[in-house]
Formats: C-alpha cells, sequence, structure tokens
C-alpha cells in the first residue's frame, strides 16, 4: 500500500467539478492515447496524486463546531497526548479548510460500500473505525491507481495482492474486485494486529510493509508508533521511516474524527445503502460482459460497478472466471450464459499491434472478417494504432472462431464437403474452403462482395456456413455491381476514391458517408465494402 494513495482523485463522474478549480492537479495515467485504440489501456482507472505528507499549519484557529469534532474520542483515539494531537490536528484543518469537497466526494461514494465494510470487519473483530483506511488508501474508490501501481479500494500492491490470494493477468485485476480485495485487506489487518499487538503499528505496517517496521523497531526499542516515529533519526537513512509512514496513521485519524462528526462540521453524512443480495456466476471464458448485462437486463453501468475487476468487455477467453450479478437477475443469467453463442470469445489472445498492421490484414490472416475484430475490440473505426494491444483469434484449432459468423441456421443444413455439391457459375474461378475461412475473409481475400460470392454459388441470403474442403466459385471483380431491391455494395480496389464512387453510381461523396458511417477527410481500403444507395 504505496502512499501514493491520498486524498487526490480524480473520478470520471466528477472530472468536470473538480478541475473547474476545487481540487488542485491532477494526472490521468493509464489511459488510451486518443489517436488509436487500445483494449487493454483501462482508461476507466482513476489515479491517485499525491498531496503533502505533512501539510502546513494554515494559521487558522479551528472553530466552535471544529474544536467539538475534534476533541471527540473514540476506540483508536482516545490517549492521544498533547504533542500527538497537534499533529493530527494539522491533517484535520488540512482537509477542513482546504479540501472540503474531497470529503463530499468520498461520501457520495462511501454510501455504497460503508455497510457491506463494517458487517465484514466487525465479524471479524477488527475495529469499525479502521473502516476509514479506505478513504485515506483510495476514497472509497475501486478503480483507484497509484503511480507506485498500488490498485483498489484497499491499494494493494502487485505482490501483496497475489499473496492474498487477488488474481492479477491481462484479463482480470481482483484488487479492483470490492468483495475479494475487501477480505484480503481484512486478512492482512488481522495478520498485521497479531505480529505487532498494537493497532497503530499495525496500520503503519499496512503502509510500509511488516518487515520495515519490525526492523525499525529492533533499531530504536520503541515500544508504540509515536515513540517509533520520536526515535526515527536515530535509525541509518536506509532504516528510518518515511515521512509518508509517519504521518499516515495521523491522517487515519484526523479522517476518523471528521467521519464521526459530520453533521457538526456542516457535511451531509452518506446514504449507507444496504448491499443488494448478490449471487457469483460462472462466465464461460471468452464471453462478452457487455451482452450479458445487457442479456440479463442490467445497465452497463450497474454491472461495471458490481464487476471492476475485469480489465476489458471480454471475460478471461482461456478460463471460467467468476462475475456479480444482483441475485434477483442470477436466473437469468444462467439461462443466457447457455447460450451456445455466449462465448463466442474463447481462445482469443492479446496482440500488440505492430507497424504495417492493418485490420483487413488481420482478419484476413486469423479467418474471420474485419466486422468481427471490430466487435470484438468495441472499435469504433478500422484504424490501429502502432504499439496498441487488442485481441484476436488464438488460433485455427479453436472450432469455435470459425463458426463465430459461420453458424448455419436453424433446420438447414451445412453445404460442406458430404453435402451435394451446389452448381456455380460458369468460368468462375474456383477456391477450395480451408480451415477457419468465412465466407467474409474468402470475399475480403479476393476483392469481392459476400453477396456477390453468394450468388455465384447460388447460396441463400441467410447462409454462411462453410466447411472445409468446400468448392466456391470466385466471381470476377469487374462483375457489375449486384443490385436488390433494397441496395447495392461494391469492394474497394486499389487506386478507387469515394469522389470516383460516387461519380460512377450517381450519388453524392457526403451521401456515401452517412450511408457507411465514414469519416469525412478518412481515405478508403483496398478490400473494404461499401454500401451504395
Amino acid at each position: 500500500m504505496k502512499y501514493a494513495a491520498t486524498p487526490y482523485t480524480l473520478s470520471s463522474s466528477a472530472r468536470s467539478f473538480l478541475l473547474a478549480g476545487l481540487l488542485c492537479v491532477f494526472f490521468l495515467g493509464a489511459c488510451a492515447q486518443s489517436d488509436g485504440y487500445d483494449l487493454f489501456a483501462e482508461n476507466d482507472l482513476d489515479e491517485l496524486v499525491e498531496a503533502p505528507y505533512l501539510p502546513q499549519d494554515d494559521g487558522i484557529p479551528l472553530s466552535f463546531s471544529e474544536r467539538i469534532a475534534f476533541r471527540s474520542t473514540g476506540f483508536l483515539d482516545a490517549s492521544l497526548s498533547a504533542e500527538e494531537l497537534k499533529i493530527v490536528e494539522r491533517h484535520f484543518k488540512y482537509y477542513l479548510h482546504n479540501h472540503r469537497p474531497t470529503i463530499e466526494l468520498y461520501l457520495t461514494r462511501a454510501g455504497a460500500y460503508l455497510a457491506y465494510l463494517r458487517r465484514v470487519f466487525m465479524d471479524n473483530g477488527i475495529p469499525e473505525e479502521i473502516i476509514h483506511l479506505a478513504a485515506v488508501e483510495s476514497g472509497f474508490n475501486p478503480r483507484a491507481v497509484s503511480r507506485a501501481g498500488a490498485m483498489g479500494m484497499w491499494q494493494f500492491m502487485p505482490a501483496t495482492g497475489r499473496q492474498y490470494g487477488l488474481t492479477q493477468n491481462h484479463w482480470i485485476d481482483e484488487r479492483r474486485d470490492t468483495f475479494k480485495a475487501t477480505l484480503a485487506a481484512v486478512s492482512y489487518l488481522k495478520m498485521l494486529k497479531a505480529r505487532f499487538g498494537d493497532w497503530f503499528l499495525a496500520i503503519a505496517a499496512y503502509n510500509a510493509g511488516e518487515n520495515k517496521i519490525e526492523q525499525a523497531m529492533r533499531g530504536t526499542g520503541a515500544e508504540d508508533f509515536f515513540q517509533l516515529c520520536r526515535l526515527n533519526s536515530r535509525l541509518s537513512p536506509k532504516q528510518r521511516l518515511k515521512a509518508e509512514t509517519q504521518q499516515y496513521v495521523p491522517r487515519l485519524l484526523a479522517m476518523i474524527k471528521i467521519m464521526r462528526n459530520l453533521e457538526i462540521l456542516g457535511f451531509t453524512p452518506p446514504h449507507e445503502r444496504q448491499p443488494e443480495a448478490v449471487a457469483t456466476i460462472k462466465v464461460a471464458p471468452g464471453t462478452d460482459l457487455n451482452a450479458l448485462a445487457s442479456g440479463i437486463g442490467m445497465r452497463l453501468e450497474d454491472f461495471r460497478n458490481l464487476n471492476p475487476a475485469y480489465r476489458s468487455h471480454i471475460s478471461p477467453p482461456n478460463e471460467s472466471s467468476a462475475a456479480y450479478v444482483p441475485d434477483t437477475h442470477r436466473q437469468t443469467a444462467v439461462a443466457w450464459l447457455a447460450k451456445t453463442d455466449s462465448s463466442k470469445f474463447a481462445g482469443w489472445r492479446r496482440y500488440q499491434v505492430r507497424r504495417g498492421d492493418s485490420l483487413y490484414a488481420l482478419a484476413r490472416r486469423h479467418g474471420v472478417s474485419t466486422s468481427l475484430l471490430m466487435q470484438a475490440n468495441k472499435m469504433p473505426n478500422t484504424n490501429l494504432r502502432e504499439g496498441a494491444t487488442i485481441i484476436v483469434p488464438g488460433g485455427s484449432s479453436n472450432t469455435a472462431l470459425a463458426a463465430a459468423e459461420s453458424k448455419p441456421p436453424a433446420g438447414s443444413s451445412p453445404a460442406g464437403s458430404n453435402s451435394r455439391p451446389r452448381a456455380v457459375a460458369a468460368g468462375s474461378t474456383i477456391h477450395t474452403v480451408r480451415r477457419g475461412e468465412s465466407l467474409y475473409s474468402i470475399a475480403r481475400s479476393y476483392g469481392v462482395s459476400v453477396d456477390s460470392l453468394r450468388k455465384t454459388n447460388n447460396m441463400r441470403a441467410d447462409e454462411s456456413f462453410l466447411s472445409a474442403g468446400q468448392k466456391l466459385g470466385i466471381p470476377s471483380k469487374n462483375a457489375p455491381v449486384q443490385r436488390d431491391a433494397e441496395e447495392a455494395r461494391l469492394v474497394v480496389r486499389k487506386g478507387d476514391t469515394l469522389y470516383g464512387i460516387a461519380m460512377q453510381n450517381k450519388t453524392s461523396v457526403e451521401e456515401l458517408i452517412r450511408l457507411n458511417g465514414l469519416t469525412p477527410g478518412k481515405p478508403i481500403m483496398p478490400g473494404q465494402e461499401i454500401r451504395l444507395p
């Protein structure tokens, strides 16, 4: 738990409010660049920014209500000396005189978690006041990340998180899982209390690590936290406690005094929402989580808030995972997950875009359509940025991938190598279907449209299933555009422009842009399919 986790946070919901001047300076980290797409950029994270370890005393005396609040005592702050109270007071003033909006922001978040945290801490014999460690660490923000790499509401560093059973990989980070991370934090705090026999030392060790505190105690002969801080200068520079650790306990005590006296200090106490009964469901590899949320009638925002551990909208493609849904949605979720197409991204892997890569080339290489790649990566357009990370099929051995866009309609029989061969147009080039290919990928590789490929092979408009070894006739690229009662399409060839296509088909560039959802001024690419009015 690095002390980089401090009162300053940048919340996506309060960003414009805070930037207006209520808080100082923010630096956004772990965000996607604006000139490209990166599935794993995690631009939903809120970076924590360091505040002064020991704030300067502003010289403003405490008001009457502030004195009442500051003098109140509880389990942890009942026996502080006058000298120790002076240190706590500087943090108390820092929050109240300069950063009231920070406290208000914390309170808006805390309402969703306080009842749950209080129950877990009490069940484990931890003083209730220590739940406010989550305010000091992250401001009750499960998506908080520090520049040192700590993450989640309880700001676990990677190694400590793994030690307490929190999975971290390219697809999931359970340090952001409110339920699992809270249980991990409780286990860690109980261990630290058992090791040091004192809550202040245990809390300091939560920040600095138990070995650091243990070595400092041995080196100074101190018996408690504040004595350890007073004797800190006796230690060698390497053994000394950092300023962040020396001020960590006083900062928590100041936060506890504020949270204990919200109404006296003019704050609106958080509306503590009793946690809704939550069910844990087993999610198959490669499940589209956005589709899951939509399919069971949950708002996407609610699903994401309940499952912040997922690092993308696709569950880990090579192993099952656990997701939380309201208990009232459990049966619907189980039924939705039982559908055969609910995990169509199983077996996909991460891929870092290299110079010269194009979406069309990647789709052709892996035998899937560009539309499926765009869907898997939630891409707004076909642009790729060098260095961005996307997901692509994990290999041709995964038969689910080949079937992802070529599932036969119910009641139909596949036109494969064992079925009756179809007649193809005379003089057509013959293509032998390879494993993993789809109508879309074959049409792209020959620069023809899917519609013309179907018509050349006498296939129905709703038919797309292919089998390895099947023979397909390939229409000529120079064949006239096939039109029907609704629309026509053509495949862009090298040298084509929107202006030329518009002139040839007696329409306007603006109409082509509107019809195809294109970006004005962006060139079209060979192999791209264009709808015509």
